[in-house]
């Protein structure tokens, strides 16, 4: 038995959770609710919350840490063996992700650099033409006129 199969990471919930463990220096199990509720529209019970953070607790992965904001509440922030737990989590997610995010990519028109989000569009001869920028949109339309 692996030290992973302790903990169970089935559900976008927790995966999430993992991310914002390990993209934050510290944050706090009232944050992640807030950021669930955010970002995946989804809200969650604090128990289903706070025993999974307990559980990552348990095994080592995270550990207390003091917030400077209220006396109060505590936040929780990887150890090093959290980081590698959730890097290997991640590697087995890498496929998917790997293929939801080529799904939604484009390609400059001008320069080939690949493009995930907020990039240029300009109508260009009847065609829509996807380009990282402005500029990158000029000098490809240039190109056509000299």
């Amino acid at each position: 038995m692996s030290e992973d199969d302790n903990i169970k990471v089935q559900s976008l919930s927790r995966f999430f959770i993992l991310m914002l463990l390990k993209s934050e220096t510290s944050i706090t199990g009232y944050s992640i609710l807030k950021r669930l509720d955010k970002d995946l529209h989804t809200t969650a019970s604090p128990t289903y919350v706070y025993d999974f953070l307990n559980k990552l607790k348990v095994e080592g992965y995270i550990e207390d840490v003091p917030t400077p904001k209220s006396k109060r509440s505590k936040g929780f922030k990887l150890t090093s063996s959290g980081f590698e737990f959730v890097d290997r989590i991640f590697s087995r997610f890498d496929n998917l992700i790997e293929v939801a995010i080529k799904s939604k990519l484009k390609i400059c028109a001008s320069c080939g650099v690949k493009l995930y989000e907020d990039f240029h569009v300009e109508l260009f001869h009847g065609k829509e033409l996807n380009f990282c920028c402005k500029h990158c949109a000029k000098a490809y339309i240039d190109s056509y006129h000299k």
